[in-house]
């Protein structure tokens, strides 16, 4: 419908068509995108916006599927979380720059697997930790030369990380300067490329996650082998802080019960790569 169209109207139905094309457009810019997030899925049922679920795609935790659905190990335990708090709710896989920014960025917004650190303290709510992480530095084994033997050491190489990622807060917390000691990627596509094509002679990652990592990306883990081992942390989830009050105490009770009952073990289960809480 074009303007010169609602022009030729008369005064009357052009205010109303007007009215109505306005409407149309406010709905369509309340729906969440697919194209620019990855994928989205509604979940959960009744009003309002519910609970946004922010994630990156990083396998076993959150990935699309086949059918460019959300799946993984913290897609599964949002889902349960949701249900048992009977909150409705939608999930977006996006960069993890965009899941930073929404979860901080506005009120109902879940994180199901982000890393816990001391200066992400205070920027969010947590439910709780979920997993262990083992934070790892690889060297490609045909790279005999690259032999770091301490965290001093690193200052030698180049180690690429993923840009506010829980491997590049650890590397800057070793004293790594970021523009002469890392490579600070957007994701670990670019991380694995540039690691294989010898433009970086390092990678930090999680242990647990690095094989499913390399395959989702088309490169050999056999070709990779740990160099440093990094202290662990907790992969957690986490609440947005401007979320409300009942929202948050029907998510905190929903996943102290997933704990109690041995739910998120059933679940993990099925995720063996992944180190879980002793």
């Amino acid at each position: 419908m074009n303007s010169r169209l609602v022009s030729s109207l008369p005064p009357a139905d052009s205010r109303v068509l007007r009215r109505r094309l306005l409407a149309a457009a406010a709905l369509l810019l309340t729906r969440p995108s697919l194209a620019q997030d990855g994928g989205a899925a509604e979940e959960g049922g009744g009003g309002g916006e519910g609970v946004l679920v922010m994630m990156e795609e990083l396998q076993p935790f959150s990935f699309l599927d086949e059918q460019r659905q959300p799946a993984g190990y913290a897609v599964e335990l949002a889902r349960e979380l949701l249900t048992r708090a009977d909150l409705p709710g939608s999930f977006e896989i996006g960069s993890w720059t965009r899941v930073l920014a929404k979860g901080r960025g506005r009120g109902a917004v879940l994180i199901p697997a982000i890393v816990r650190l001391p200066e992400r303290e205070k920027e969010y709510y947590w439910l709780g930790s979920i997993a262990r992480r083992r934070g790892m530095v690889y060297r490609l084994k045909r790279r005999r030369e690259v032999k770091p033997r301490n965290f001093e050491e690193l200052r030698h190489y180049r180690t690429a990380v993923v840009i506010g990622d829980a491997s590049e807060r650890e590397m800057l917390r070793l004293g790594l300067d970021p523009s002469q000691h890392l490579d600070r990627c957007a994701d670990y596509a670019v991380a694995l490329r540039r690691l294989f094509a010898g433009r970086v002679d390092l990678l930090s990652i999680s242990q647990g996650v690095a094989p499913t990592v390399l395959k989702q990306h088309g490169y050999p883990f056999e070709a990779m082998e740990p160099v440093l081992k990094l202290p662990e942390s907790l992969p957690s989830m986490a609440l947005s802080l401007a979320t409300d009050a009942p929202t948050r105490q029907k998510l905190q009770r929903a996943f102290d019960a997933m704990k109690r009952d041995g739910r998120m073990a059933e679940i993990a289960a099925r995720y063996p790569t992944l180190p879980q809480e002793p």
